[in-house]
């Protein structure tokens, strides 16, 4: 049984993001670092691959829905929008063969036991799909399907990017928001899980985030730009 896990989700190609939360996580004293998926699909996917395949220690890896289609160069023909498809294809086109391969074979979910709330399901979108969201504000009727099958009492995911600590039925669904692409909040959103779940918010220098965005060549750089420095809201 690990005692503190720090989860990780939808890193979004954001360098300086993550950095500041790696930095943050080494002062918690952690057993363990799951990683939740979308960690490429941003500006900066190749330094961003390569400071997480780097990390030392006890690192897991879940896969996002958008780390396979990275990993594939999805675009226009396998259903993206066509700016989804031309960042897609221009991240796939920045990495390794070595860092595509990495995205391909990670797994879709993992289960770890946490001090104080017992086995722990980690996946990206729910249970059921990579791709399908759950938020604050999605019904308890519509999130039945999702986790009829799931055994363990709680659930923690990501891919909405808003952080959230809800019951639904027998379940806590745990969301750990975004590091890269953060909604409803300032800076880099995770979580730490044991005994107690708390909600991490790590600020990290948005207007140098920012400038290294915009010169990164990503397609649409300053929307990412803008993104970082004003994040969006969404509702309850």
């Amino acid at each position: 049984m690990l005692k503190r896990v720090a989860a990780i989700y939808d890193i979004h190609g954001n360098l300086a993001a993550l950095d500041a939360v790696l930095a943050d996580i080494e002062k918690c004293r952690i057993d363990a670092i799951i990683v939740g998926g979308d960690l490429a699909w941003g500006p900066q996917p190749a330094m961003v691959m390569s400071r997480l395949m780097s990390l030392k220690g006890n690192v897991h890896f879940i896969k996002g829905n958008a780390d396979g289609e990275v990993a594939e160069r999805y675009g226009i023909g396998q259903g993206l929008d066509e700016e989804t498809a031309e960042i897609n294809e221009w991240c796939s086109d920045q990495l390794t063969a070595t860092q595509k391969a990495f995205l391909r074979n990670l797994q879709e979910k993992m289960s770890v036991e946490i001090d104080g709330l017992g086995e722990v399901l980690f996946v990206h979108g729910s249970p059921r799909s990579d791709e399908e969201g759950i938020r604050n504000s999605t019904t308890d009727a519509a999130i039945k399907p999702m986790i009829d099958s799931v055994k363990q009492k709680t659930i923690v995911c990501g891919h909405t990017h808003v952080q959230f600590d809800r019951s639904v039925f027998d379940k806590r669904i745990i969301n750990a928001g975004s590091v890269g692409l953060q909604i409803n909040a300032k800076g880099a959103c995770w979580v730490l899980l044991g005994p107690d779940v708390v909600f991490r918010e790590t600020e990290y220098d948005f207007h140098y985030a920012a400038d290294q965005i915009r010169q990164s060549g990503v397609p649409m750089a300053n929307d990412f730009a803008e993104h970082i420095l004003n994040p969006p809201k969404e509702g309850p």
